[in-house]
C-alpha cells in the first residue's frame, strides 16, 4: 500500500494543473458542507435554547389576539390582579409572570436587536428592529420618530429591508406587516452606517461591526413585539406549575378558560403551550434543519464526485501506454484497479484536510458578518472528511476498473 501511494504522489507531481482543478471541486464542496451545518449547528442551538422555558410541571398560557389592532389587545391580555383569581383553580399549585416573548426572538450581536419577519403584498424578507429610546440611525430620507410618534405603528426601515421589499419604488406612506400589525414608512436608514459614541458620529460599518441592519420603531410598539409591554405591568404570559397528581394540560386549561372569563372582551382566545407541544416544535424544527444540512452535503458530494471521475478518466485514457507496459511486464488487474483507487482516495483525502481547513476559516470569519454565530463542530469535520473519503472510492471505482481491463498487447501495438 505504501509503494502505491508513493507512485501516485510521484504521477500527480507530473499532473499539477490536473490537481488544482480536482482540489477546487473537493475544496468548494467541503467548505459548503462546514459552512452549511455550522449555520444549521448555530440554528438548531438557538431553536433549542429558545424552548428552554418550562419545566416537566410547568405549562404556559398565552394570548393569542384575533385584532391586534385595537388599544385592548394591547394592552389588557393579562393583569396582576388576575393571579388571585387564577390560584383558585383546582391542580394550581404557583402562577409565575413572564415579559419575555413567548418564543424568544434571536438575539444577535446587540442584545437589544429582535429579528422578525416583514412583508409588503406577496415581498417578503426579515430584519432587526430596534427601539427609537436606545438606538441613533442616519436618516436619510424621510422623517425621524419623534415624541409624538407614541402610540403610533410608524417605522423607519433600513435600506436593506427597502431595496427587499419596495426595489426602486418610493416606501414613504406605504404600509408594511410585521406579525399581525400594519407599520407606515416615514422614513429610510443607512443600513451601512453605524454610531461611534466615542466620536459621537456615524461611519460607514465595517467587518467587525457584528451588527445587522436594522429598522426603528417607536419604544412602546418594540416593547409589544418584545414582549415587553410595560403597560400591562410587563406581563407578556404566565406559567402554570400543576401539583403532582393533576394532568398538566387539563389544569392549563383551566386556567385558560379562567383568564377568558376575567377579560371577555378581549377579542382572541387564550391558549396553552405545555412542554410536548415544544419538545415536538423543537424536535420538528431541528429535523428540518438536519435534512436540509443532508441535501447540501449529498448535492456537494456529487458534485465533487463527478469532477474526481473526469479527472481520474482522463488520467487512464493519458496513461494507457503506461498501464499496457505495466501490464505486459506482469502487473496483475487488481493492482492498476487499487493503484487508480489510491490516488483518488488520496486527492479526496487531501482535498477533503483543505476544504475542512478553509471552511472552518470561513465560519469564524463569518461572524462578523452575519447576525448570529455559526458554531462549527468537530462531528461535521469528522463526517465531512469521511463523506469525501467514501466519494473518492465510489467516483474513483469506475475509472479504476477501466483501467484494470487494459488489453496489453493493443496498446503496446497501436
Amino acid at each position: 500500500m505504501l509503494t502505491l501511494l508513493k507512485n501516485s504522489i510521484e504521477n500527480l507531481k507530473g499532473h499539477k494543473l490536473r490537481l488544482i482543478v480536482a482540489f477546487i471541486w473537493i475544496i468548494t464542496g467541503i467548505t459548503s458542507v462546514v459552512f452549511v451545518s455550522s449555520v444549521g449547528n448555530a440554528m438548531s442551538q438557538v431553536f433549542k435554547q429558545s424552548f428552554q422555558t418550562i419545566d416537566s410541571k410547568t405549562a404556559i398560557v398565552y394570548f393569542d389576539a384575533s385584532d391586534t389592532n385595537t388599544s385592548e389587545n394591547l394592552l389588557t391580555p393579562f393583569q396582576s390582579s388576575d393571579l388571585q383569581e387564577l390560584q383558585t383553580v383546582e391542580g394550581v399549585e404557583k402562577i409565575k409572570t413572564s415579559n419575555k416573548p413567548l418564543a424568544e426572538m434571536m438575539t444577535f450581536g446587540d442584545e437589544n436587536l429582535y429579528s422578525g419577519n416583514v412583508s409588503y403584498f406577496d415581498k417578503n424578507t426579515s430584519t432587526s428592529f430596534a427601539s427609537s429610546l436606545t438606538h441613533k440611525y442616519k436618516l436619510i430620507k424621510g422623517r425621524a420618530l419623534n415624541g409624538s410618534d407614541t402610540g403610533k405603528r410608524v417605522v423607519v426601515i433600513d435600506t436593506f429591508t427597502k431595496e427587499e421589499l419596495f426595489g426602486d419604488k418610493d416606501p414613504i406612506g406605504k404600509g408594511i406587516t410585521v406579525g399581525k400589525l400594519t407599520f407606515e414608512v416615514v422614513g429610510i436608514c443607512d443600513a451601512d452606517s453605524v454610531y461611534d459614541p466615542v466620536d459621537k458620529t456615524f461611519r460607514k460599518k465595517g467587518a467587525f461591526d457584528n451588527v445587522p441592519p436594522y429598522s426603528v420603531i417607536p419604544n412602546d410598539m418594540y416593547n409589544f413585539l418584545t414582549g415587553k409591554n410595560i403597560k400591562t405591568g410587563g406581563i407578556n404570559h404566565i406559567s402554570v406549575t400543576v401539583k403532582d397528581g393533576f394532568d398538566i394540560p387539563t389544569v392549563a386549561k383551566e386556567v385558560a378558560n379562567k383568564m377568558a372569563e376575567l377579560h371577555p372582551k378581549l377579542e382572541g382566545e387564550y391558549k396553552v403551550r405545555d412542554q410536548n407541544t415544544i419538545q415536538k416544535s423543537t424536535e420538528a424544527m431541528t429535523r428540518g434543519i438536519d435534512k436540509f444540512v443532508l441535501v447540501i452535503t449529498i448535492v456537494a458530494m456529487f458534485v465533487g464526485g463527478v469532477g474526481i471521475m473526469n479527472i481520474m478518466y482522463v488520467s487512464v485514457m493519458e496513461r494507457s501506454k503506461e498501464i499496457g507496459i505495466r501490464r505486459a511486464l506482469g502487473a496483475k488487474p487488481s493492482t492498476i484497479m487499487y493503484q487508480f483507487l489510491v490516488e483518488s482516495v488520496f486527492i479526496t483525502s487531501c482535498g477533503g484536510v483543505l476544504g475542512i481547513v478553509i471552511g472552518y476559516a470561513v465560519t469564524i470569519y463569518s461572524k462578523n458578518i452575519m447576525p448570529f454565530r455559526p458554531i462549527p463542530s468537530f462531528n461535521s469535520f469528522l463526517y465531512s472528511f469521511l463523506a469525501i473519503v467514501i466519494t473518492g472510492i465510489i467516483f474513483g471505482l469506475v475509472p479504476a476498473h477501466k483501467a484494470s481491463k487494459v488489453d496489453p498487447i493493443k496498446i503496446i501495438y497501436k
